[in-house]
């Protein structure tokens, strides 16, 4: 049985192998206001930079590559179930061309729903996430797409330090699995690896780690090595 269960990770390592790098910076606040016992609203934003990895360059802070902004709507189900629900987000990307810097910018819509359930294993919190997007890739240029894709999100956090009643310090691992649809493909599009200390005081969060994800563009498969700061705050 653990064979079967370390496959993944040795075809993963095989891919990592093979795969070009490229190193960014990655920040992401989450702001969310509960007005009612089971009804939510919240805001999303990211800034993601990155180097010029045509040059082999590894200063992740040297050329923007993402600006995110994405409303949501929660409601608390049944079952410790939570549905979130966005109805149109703004992804503003940066795309590097060539070893001098000259690069391209276009923009993304997302649709996005998803469902949410967090566990407790003894002291340990787990959560499970999966979300289903609706892309509008490249909407005023020539290149526009429509496509979709699923992500399936599996985390653990582990107590390392409990100094009160309402602070923690702690160990985050988490996994994310992208696949996707769209124009002359659908598969294996994505996969991040997100390890982090986790700093909570109260309902707020502060996530400082380290994240690899493997990507596939076509035929090419290449790394992205992310500094992430994750952020999120309850209003």
């Amino acid at each position: 049985m653990r064979k079967f269960l370390l496959l993944p990770c040795l075809i993963l390592l095989l891919f990592e192998g093979q795969a070009q790098d490229r190193h960014e910076a990655w920040l992401r606040v989450n702001l969310v206001h509960w007005y009612a016992p089971k009804k939510a609203m919240g805001l999303e934003l990211h800034q993601r930079m990155q180097s010029n990895y045509w040059t082999k360059e590894k200063n992740p802070f040297e050329h923007p590559m993402l600006s995110i902004a994405r409303p949501w709507l929660y409601w608390k189900l049944k079952k410790e179930w939570t549905l979130s629900y966005s109805p149109l987000s703004y992804h503003g990307y940066t795309v590097l061309h060539n070893s001098a810097g000259e690069t391209k910018d276009y923009i993304e819509l997302r649709t996005t729903v998803g469902l949410q359930k967090n566990h407790k294993l003894g002291s340990t919190l787990s959560r499970h996430r999966a979300w289903y997007e609706l892309r509008f890739i490249d909407i005023k240029g020539d290149a526009y797409q429509f496509a979709t894709r699923f992500r399936i999100q599996n985390a653990f956090i582990i107590p390392l330090w409990k100094p009160t009643a309402k602070s923690q310090l702690g160990y985050q691992l988490s996994n994310e699995f992208f696949l996707a649809a769209q124009t002359g493909y659908v598969g294996f599009d994505h996969n991040r690896l997100y390890n982090a200390l986790q700093l909570r005081a109260g309902k707020q969060e502060f996530n400082l780690g380290y994240q690899w994800s493997l990507h596939k563009n076509g035929t090419q498969l290449y790394n992205r090595r992310q500094v992430f700061l994750n952020t999120s705050f309850e209003l």
